[in-house]
């Protein structure tokens, strides 16, 4: 049953599953939906089923997720590459899933092609989410509507438990690690900086490199910084189309999130 119009929040949670196994862009782009869910259930447990680097990322940093359990190699859900899926390992997982004994479990994945069945068997209370026409519906779910602005997506989802979209902006707080880190990268930078993620895994969502350039030149030029770029290795190559600018300070840097 389509539970679209349900947005009551559900009683008596005190554990959440939020699956998101994804990129640095589709985290930051989960934080706004992420953070209002904690406003919505306070003194819940909120778990996020995800990446060996947000387990490493997101140590020690104050925000809304308390923890994070790192997903094993899954067709569809968490694909590394050079790594097959180890079916023990998996039911092992699912096992440990189970044990866990969460309220909710939300997929803020994608369509739910894969993700919608490997939520399932976490055996959560009820379970929320998105929903391509060829998925399997979960406890409330929205459709899947491709082209649109992902943190309004993931807002919606979690609408349907009664969080209320009072945030827009992803926000993260800084820890100690990362000022030592970012000296280590721009040792005595005194002027602003400002960095640029360029990059995307789907090519039709993926805004041309020299428009980011752009971007980075003119609040160079405006604000009297500069820029750097913050990529993953795989999208190195759009570092090329930056050497040309007047403005850039520094080379593009390949973030230890990915190492």
């Amino acid at each position: 049953m389509n539970m679209l119009f349900r947005c009551d929040r559900v009683p008596d949670i005190r554990k959440i599953a939020v699956l998101r196994a994804n990129a640095l862009g589709d985290f930051i782009f989960a934080l706004p939906a992420l953070e209002v869910l904690r406003v919505a259930y306070p003194e819940a447990e909120i778990v996020l089923l995800a990446k060996k680097w947000h387990a490493n990322f997101l140590a020690n940093r104050p925000g809304p997720v308390d923890r994070v359990i790192v997903v094993p190699v899954s067709k569809g859900v968490n694909e590394e590459p050079g790594l097959m899926e180890n079916l023990a390992e998996q039911e092992q997982f699912f096992k440990d899933m189970n044990q866990e004994r969460f309220g909710l479990a939300i997929q803020l994945h994608g369509g739910g092609r894969y993700s919608n069945p490997f939520l399932l068997r976490f055996g959560a209370r009820m379970t929320v989410g998105l929903r391509t026409p060829d998925a399997v519906p979960l406890d409330r779910w929205l459709p899947y509507i491709y082209f649109q602005p992902e943190i309004i997506r993931y807002l919606e989802v979690v609408s349907l438990i009664g969080a209320k979209a009072t945030v827009l902006e992803p926000r993260i707080s800084v820890i100690k690690e990362d000022l030592v880190e970012a000296r280590r990268v721009v040792p005595g930078q005194e002027k602003p900086l400002v960095a640029l993620h360029p990059g995307a895994s789907d090519p039709e969502r993926r805004w041309p490199p020299e428009k980011f350039a752009a971007v980075g030149d003119a609040l160079a030029t405006a604000g009297n910084c500069g820029y750097l770029l913050v990529l993953q290795p795989c999208y190195g190559r759009y570092s090329h189309s930056f050497m040309s600018s007047p403005c850039r300070i520094m080379a593009p840097y390949m973030s230890s999130l990915w190492h």
